[in-house]
């Protein structure tokens, strides 16, 4: 009989579980959210951070009114985490690909105002083709590469190009900002819009990325505002899509808003391009897919990938 290594031997006493415990509290920094996405108690959460303070004989974190703070040995934890959990996943995939087999779950992160345009033509095209799949949609972050990293997200809709090569990233058209209205608003009756004084007096509705847009990140239709030297009256800011086209709907106010909102048909059945900003190429909005290192290596998020970009006449 063969002798079991050292390296086995140690190994016999890890449980695969308290990494992925880990891997959720690093990302969570909160033992009670941690416990919520791993749908265990509180207290049990509690007893697993104690396992792993004594696997890796550190404390890994420190309490404070904000949250759980890393030490140093957890931080470097997360730096490797997500490649040995991403190597581990790929032990248990199927050595080959099949969609109308496939049961995996991908999320992608994308500005809710995106979703009928881009994800609804998707999701439609899966339920013939892999009919298993479940995609689940996330809200955008001002900065996804953290939960790209950690494996949070597979794919994230954004503007902000990654700094390295880790990430996918291929970019799905430039676009540039429209006015919307609802298709009966007085501006289209009378077609008073040429010129953008047209639309001082009227109310506008914003779509708002995330609440961390107050910490930095601005919403990219703003700079192209700036430069037509434009200033809206915003009298309502959300990151619901539901809101805003329902007060659209209801109220002659309008929205700033990038021009493939058109290629929903929801959307396009009901308002209309009252303005369209005219801008140099330079200047438009690079609209991206963003890949996770985990998808950027699973060959059903690959054709997944394939599969979006054809919907949107990419490839």
């Amino acid at each position: 009989m063969r002798t079991v290594n050292k390296l086995e031997q140690k190994l016999t006493k890890v449980d695969l579980n308290l990494l992925i415990s880990l891997s959720v509290l690093l990302n969570e920094r909160s033992v009670s959210r941690a416990a919520e996405t791993l749908y265990i108690t509180q207290p049990a959460m509690s007893k697993t951070l104690n396992r792993l303070r004594d696997l890796f004989a550190d404390p890994l974190f420190h309490r404070s009114s904000s949250g759980l703070i890393p030490t140093e040995k957890a931080i470097e934890l997360e730096q490797k985490l997500p490649r040995i959990l991403n190597e581990v996943n790929g032990l248990l995939l199927p050595s080959t690909f099949n969609p109308s087999t496939c049961q995996q779950t991908f999320s992608i992160s994308i500005p809710s105002i995106l979703c009928h345009s881009i994800l609804m033509p998707l999701v439609l095209k899966l339920s013939k083709l892999a009919p298993n799949i479940c995609i689940i949609d996330l809200p955008s972050d001002s900065d996804p590469f953290p939960s790209l990293e950690n494996a949070a997200y597979d794919f994230a809709i954004h503007i902000t190009k990654p700094k390295n090569s880790h990430f996918g990233c291929t970019s799905l058209g430039s676009f540039r900002p429209n006015i919307f209205a609802r298709k009966s608003h007085p501006l289209v009756k009378t077609q008073a819009s040429n010129t953008l004084m047209h639309f001082d007096d009227y109310k506008f509705v914003a779509y708002q990325v995330s609440p961390e847009d107050k910490l930095g990140f601005e919403n990219p239709a703003d700079r192209i505002l700036r430069l037509f030297n434009f200033s809206p009256n915003v009298v309502y800011r959300s990151s619901h899509l539901s809101m805003i086209t329902s007060l659209l709907e209801q109220s002659d106010c309008l929205l700033v808003a990038p021009s493939f909102m058109l290629n929903s048909t929801d959307f396009s059945n009901k308002f209309i391009s009252v303005f369209e900003f005219d801008i140099e190429e330079d200047e438009m909005l690079d609209l991206l897919l963003l890949e996770s290192p985990r998808a950027k290596q699973s060959e059903a998020a690959q054709w997944l990938k394939h599969e979006l970009l054809k919907t949107i006449n990419i490839v």
